[in-house]
């Protein structure tokens, strides 16, 4: 066990191995959702100018219409001859094959809502050009489907009307709670032993299902208490990894960003001591069985004077008796 203040607050907070395929698969490039961009700042009210406010307020209306379950309002925001492209390529033309797709829709999936985000308006040629993404929930609010659209808007005697909307999907980006499945094996009691003391660790999950939480506590060799810390791992959507954070009794802090590597994670993490003290490491972690783990930290720095590498090992602690 190491038992200086660095390891503590930036190495042993950080014990946790996974699978980096697996959130890579489920995160996309990070959230598999791409950052909305800003609509063109006009001259008109919320920065449009009056003929893209009024595309705006039609899409409004489609989406009102759809979150009602009416289908025969959804359908009149199209053209006769419109097109709609759904995710799968097909294309379903005029108001009689985009009728029969939305109702099929509302009765596959009842109660079923919708939120959009235009990412942008252009009006080129009497058209207006609409650009955004759209996710569908169940009726318990769940999404289910992610989708950016590209739609063509023409300008009627009855307000804009569609012309081609086509749907692309994209990969739902996973829950907090979801991405966090991916490590929950963490969830239980460790231990790291040595000659100068251990480290026990108990892992659960936060009461909200959306962080592991954790209780380290750091004994000398005769038994006596040498820290205890709380750690708090999240998903990071931003990034599409994780983050922790450690916080130790006597009032220092760490923080740890975690990449996949392709033996399990790389951890770049920094420490903190109440009086200002600075340290950081990188933390290799690679899961030799369900039940072990080995740390490996290298580029060890505090207070900027450089320290020697270490490798320590992480095993599940066997149940107690009786349970």
């Amino acid at each position: 066990m190491k038992s200086d203040k660095f390891f503590l607050g930036a190495a042993i907070a950080i014990f946790c191995s996974l699978g980096s395929q697996g959130i890579a698969q489920q995160s996309g490039t990070a959230t598999g959702v791409k950052e909305p961009v800003a609509v063109p700042s006009q001259n008109g009210a919320g920065g449009l100018s009056p003929a893209e406010a009024e595309a705006a307020a039609a899409g409004k209306k489609l989406i009102e219409a759809f979150n009602q379950g009416n289908a025969s309002l959804v359908v009149d925001m199209f053209l006769p001859d419109a097109e709609l492209i759904d995710e799968a390529g097909t294309v379903h033309l005029g108001k009689e094959e985009i009728s029969a797709l939305v109702k099929s829709f509302f009765e596959k999936f009842p109660g079923v809502q919708t939120a959009s985000q235009v990412e942008s308006i252009r009006l080129v040629a009497g058209l207006a050009l609409v650009d955004g993404s759209r996710t569908m929930m169940d009726k318990e609010g769940k999404s289910f489907s992610l989708v950016r659209y590209a739609s063509i808007w023409k300008k009627t005697d009855a307000g804009y009307k569609i012309v081609s909307l086509r749907d692309i999907a994209e990969p739902v980006p996973p829950t907090p709670k979801e991405a966090l499945e991916t490590i929950s094996w963490l969830v239980g009691s460790w231990m790291n032993e040595g000659t100068d003391g251990k480290v026990e660790m108990d892992y659960r999950w936060a009461e909200d299902g959306n962080f592991i939480v954790g209780d380290l506590l750091v004994s000398s060799a005769d038994g006596s208490q040498v820290m205890k810390s709380f750690q708090r791992i999240a998903w990071d959507a931003a990034q599409g990894t994780f983050r922790s954070w450690t916080f130790d009794s006597d009032g220092g802090w760490g923080e740890s960003l975690w990449s996949p590597s392709d033996q399990g994670w790389i951890l770049e993490s920094k420490a903190f001591t109440p009086s200002g003290a600075q340290g950081s490491v990188r933390v290799a972690i690679t899961q030799e069985t369900e039940d072990r783990f080995k740390i490996q930290g290298t580029n060890r720095l505090s207070n900027g004077v450089t320290e020697p590498d270490y490798e320590q090992i992480v095993v599940r602690k066997a149940p107690s008796a009786g349970k």
